[in-house]
């Protein structure tokens, strides 16, 4: 039965930054918006037809990305939450016995409450940050150049869905009605003040002793008085996203600076309550092909955990993508690496894995170095100084 069901229809939302609904973060977006109406998205033909498809033991369309991780030997989102089920004592038998049931608000909520970003990292786009839209624009204005993500106005901050009465009204009452799961990603979340402010509203309602809280954060505005205001919360995941160190870090998350990110993790360190979880999210892309022993040494460090989110769009920064001789570099490396544990062991294999799904594409490959030569300029960065240059012609 866990071959194609997932929670996720049954339990959980997704909120994308342009207002959308969302099966999960890792579903195809549907072309319907929150505040035309949650209910009838909720309780409508569209969840409803996946729900089927996924009792009937077909795999739905919107969950194309979970399904070629799993064909690729990569844990999916829906195998995470799957996991996530079983962990709670009678939660997944629960849920398997009874799936004509569904909640009247999901159980689980996933908030991108816009594309507010103070970073332009390589691999993003206007979608998702804000700051990566005007550095887009820029290079359209200046060089007439389409880098292909035409999404700059579409996304763009001033579109404020998140402050209307009608969707504060709606996560109020879920928040109210049994919320277990909350988790805010961006755009920057710490950026975005509505964050703070439902953040707010459950420790006021005295829901958030009851509430597992998710941030997936660069970590750059990490300070004391949101771990006071985290430490509310029953449990309180920190997802930090850090994708290689030093130079290939800053390389990647312009304009991000790897002595405050060690600034913050050392914060992080000196947490004490066992109820906060710190993880890093590595994305996993041609430019840290070559960071995986890095990031290992770090979390042995700091004592946290990783998990990776492997790259697929844009495809050019696919590490499948990359030349042989630069994989192959990157597969004896994982190989000469020793575990110590099962997150380890999975993170690695998992990077190992995603580096043979496809084979080297001299087309992609030439893509990547134009759009990141290109890039270089409005970055001030230089492709040629990064560890990965020498294996491009």
């Amino acid at each position: 039965m866990t071959n194609t069901l997932c929670p996720a229809p049954w339990e959980h939302h997704c909120v994308n930054t342009n207002g959308r609904n969302r099966l999960c973060c890792n579903a195809v977006t549907s072309a319907s918006k929150f505040l035309d109406g949650f209910e009838e998205y909720w309780n409508g033909e569209e969840l409803q037809k996946v729900r089927q498809q996924m009792i009937a033991g077909e795999r739905p369309d919107a969950c194309i990305s979970c399904w070629n991780k799993e064909d690729a030997g990569i844990k999916s989102l829906r195998q995470g939450m799957i996991e996530g089920l079983k962990n709670r004592e009678g939660e997944w038998e629960k849920f398997t016995n009874d799936l004509n049931y569904v909640h009247k608000y999901p159980l689980s909520l996933d908030l991108k409450l816009g594309n507010y970003c103070n970073l332009s990292c390589r691999m993003c786009s206007s979608y998702s940050s804000s700051t990566y839209a005007l550095e887009f624009k820029k290079i359209l204005k200046e060089t007439g150049i389409d880098l292909g993500i035409n999404d700059y106005e579409k996304y763009n901050v001033q579109s404020k869905w998140y402050n209307e009465p009608k969707f504060v009204d709606t996560i109020k009452k879920m928040i109210n009605d049994g919320l277990r799961h909350l988790k805010f990603t961006g755009g920057e979340p710490l950026m975005v003040p509505s964050v703070k402010k439902l953040l707010n509203y459950c420790i006021e309602q005295n829901k958030a002793k009851n509430i597992e809280l998710v941030l997936i954060t660069n970590g750059t505005l990490l300070n004391q008085e949101w771990i006071d205001i985290f430490a509310h919360f029953k449990n309180i995941s920190i997802i930090f996203s850090i994708d290689g160190t030093e130079d290939t870090f800053e390389f990647i998350r312009h304009p991000a600076k790897w002595m405050v990110i060690k600034e913050k993790l050392n914060l992080l360190d000196k947490i004490q309550d066992d109820k906060f979880f710190i993880c890093i999210s590595f994305t996993y892309q041609i430019y840290n092909i070559l960071q995986i022993r890095n990031m290992i040494e770090l979390i042995r460090e700091h004592k946290i955990s990783i998990s990776p989110t492997i790259l697929d769009t844009p495809n050019y920064l696919d590490v499948s993508y990359a030349p042989d001789a630069l994989k192959n570099v990157a597969i004896t490396m994982i190989d000469n690496i020793n575990p110590l544990n099962n997150t380890e062991k999975i993170f690695l294999r998992d990077c190992k894995n995603a580096l043979g799904r496809n084979i080297f594409d001299k087309d992609k490959s030439k893509k990547m170095i134009e759009v990141t030569l290109l890039k270089d300029k409005y970055k001030n960065q230089n492709f040629s100084d990064t560890e990965i240059s020498k294996y491009y012609d």
